[in-house]
């Protein structure tokens, strides 16, 4: 199991529409996350910074798994006008934090 930390920018005014929405996760993009193998998944708000964490068992099946799922671009379209995604081009996913401290 991994645990990944990501982070994104909120876009200035979106900060309710972004709660909202996350109070209301469409039920088929959910599934598609606990399919990818996606477990304990937090997104902290901080300014206008977001900050995701979530365990996932293979971060590659993860990405290939999502890429393929239609839900997971109407939503990423639909959160398009609500983040800045910060995207590493290298992998395609969000700009990755790296661990400097785990207590288990």
């Amino acid at each position: 199991m991994e645990r990944l930390a990501f982070t994104m920018r909120l876009l200035p005014g979106a900060e309710a529409e972004y709660r909202e929405r996350h109070a209301h996760v469409w039920p088929e993009m959910l599934a598609a996350l606990k399919d990818a193998g996606v477990s304990n998944y937090s997104i902290y708000e901080l300014d206008d910074r977001l900050i995701g964490v979530f365990d996932v068992e293979d971060f590659e099946r993860f990405r290939a798994h999502m890429a393929a799922q239609e839900v997971n671009d109407r939503w990423q379209a639909d959160m398009a006008r609500l983040i800045d995604p910060c995207t590493d081009p290298a992998t395609g996913f969000h700009r990755r934090l790296d661990e400097v401290f785990r207590l288990e």
